[in-house]
């Protein structure tokens, strides 16, 4: 009986950790012999990336670029006009001044962001089949397109700019070149602004061409500049309003108004 308890202990198999062997439980012994049998291996599970649409993504970069042209030209429209001064005024410049009408740079700067945007969309529908505009139709509004944006590029050159001997009226297209001896006639009258009234001379050439200057506190000392290099022929006139308001920006006393107006 001795001798069958023993071998039965002999038959327990030995676990080696170490240096050290350790029988092993009968319990343990089967669950190790059924991993061994199924040779079962655990994977990971995959990890799955879900793609945009690739419609989608053009549509964001579509906005992305509209975006942005969008806020770079609304830094244009709100620094228009130095820009234009900074590139169009001479060094010599007394006054320099903006046409007349409704086609500022400021204006100049929304026509040819329409213009830009109208063309860029209908050219790359020119290869796009979808839509509803034929391709007549798309060629007709890329051509309003370049319209619009030449018409807001023009408004950088309608200026006129006063200088030291000359007075220069730009346009896109034409340059005219005058001297103040040109000067026919100086009128200098007031104009109502809010509450207030203000200062205004206008200048009138030999051709007829005449321009309005509103005179304030930043640029009476270069009218009073240009005041001295007209010619004493030229006709001149000034009202009472006009006076009080010369005194009130203290461009000229009473005295010297009606000196310079009248007397002459």
């Amino acid at each position: 009986m001795a001798n069958s308890n023993e071998n039965h202990e002999n038959e327990r198999e030995k676990v080696t950790l170490g240096e050290e062997r350790f029988e092993a439980l009968p319990k343990v012994q089967e669950e190790i012999a059924k991993i061994n049998e199924t040779d079962e291996v655990i994977e990971v599970d995959k990890v799955i990336v879900q793609h945009e649409p690739e419609e989608k993504t053009k549509k964001r970069g579509r906005l992305k670029f509209y975006a942005s042209l969008f806020a770079v030209f609304s830094l244009l429209a709100l620094f228009a006009e130095p820009l234009r001064r900074m590139i169009f005024q001479g060094e010599d410049s007394l006054l320099f001044l903006p046409k007349g009408g409704i086609f500022s740079p400021q204006i100049g700067v929304v026509l040819m962001t329409v213009g830009i945007v109208m063309a860029v969309i209908a050219f790359i529908s020119l290869f796009n089949r979808r839509g509803k505009m034929t391709v007549k139709q798309k060629w007709g509004t890329i051509f309003l397109g370049v319209l619009l944006m030449a018409s807001g590029f023009s408004t950088f050159f309608r200026y006129v700019d006063f200088k030291e001997n000359t007075v220069t009226d730009r346009s896109l297209l034409t340059v005219r070149s005058y001297t103040y001896l040109d000067v026919v006639e100086v009128n200098a009258s007031t104009y109502t602004e809010g509450e207030d009234n203000r200062l205004s001379y206008s200048y009138k050439f030999q051709n007829g061409r005449s321009y309005d200057v509103s005179v304030t506190e930043s640029n009476m000392e270069a009218v009073r500049k240009i005041d001295t290099k007209i010619k004493t022929t030229a006709r001149r006139s000034i009202d009472n309003y006009a006076i009080q308001e010369m005194e009130r920006l203290k461009m000229y006393t009473e005295e010297e108004a009606l000196k310079l107006f009248i007397l002459e």
